[in-house]
C-alpha cells in the first residue's frame, strides 16, 4: 500500500533525477534541469501549493503528488510516478485514491480537477478509473492544450 509525506528540502535531489526521466519529462517538462531550478520550483508558493512524495510500501519514495486550491471549493491535482518500473502496474490508480481520500479528509473540496494533455492517453485512462469524468478541452497554464478532467463528490 502506498502512503505520501509532505515534500521536504532533502527531496529537491530525487525531483532532479525524476524530472530527467523521459516518461516524466514526456508530460511534465518545465525546464527544471539543474538543482537550482528545482529547488527554486518545488520551494515556491507553499501556502498555495501542498506538496508530498509518494511512498512504496517500502518506504522508498516513488513518486510525486501535490494539490491546490482553485476559486468555488475546487482542489487541483498534479502527480507523476518518478519510478518507471512502477507504471503500468495499478501503482498510480491507488495512489490517486489515496491522495483524493487525504485530500477529502483534510479540506473536503466539493470538485476535484486534473489537466492532463490530450495525448496522455495513460493518464487519462488512470483518472477515469479512479472517477474523473471529462469536462472540456482547455488551454493550461503552460499554454498548452489541457483535456480537463472532474470528479464532484456527493455531498
Amino acid at each position: 500500500m502506498v502512503s505520501f509525506r509532505k515534500f521536504r528540502d532533502s527531496d529537491f535531489e530525487i525531483m532532479l533525477k525524476w524530472l530527467q526521466e523521459p516518461h516524466v519529462k514526456e508530460w511534465w517538462d518545465d525546464g527544471d534541469d539543474t538543482i537550482e531550478k528545482v529547488t527554486g520550483h518545488y520551494s515556491r508558493d507553499p501556502d498555495v501549493v501542498s506538496r508530498y512524495i509518494l511512498l512504496s510500501d517500502l518506504n522508498l519514495p516513488i513518486g510525486y503528488f501535490q494539490f491546490y486550491l482553485e476559486s468555488g471549493n475546487v482542489v487541483g491535482i498534479d502527480q507523476f510516478i518518478g519510478d518507471k518500473t512502477l507504471l503500468n502496474r495499478g501503482v498510480g490508480t491507488e495512489a490517486i485514491k489515496n491522495f483524493l481520500s487525504m485530500i477529502y479528509d483534510e479540506i473536503n473540496p466539493a470538485t476535484v480537477v486534473v489537466d492532463p494533455e490530450p495525448s496522455n492517453r495513460r493518464a487519462i485512462r488512470c483518472y477515469e478509473k479512479v472517477g474523473f469524468r471529462y469536462a472540456e478541452l482547455s488551454v493550461g497554464e503552460d499554454g498548452k492544450e489541457a483535456y480537463l478532467m472532474r470528479m464532484d463528490r456527493d455531498v
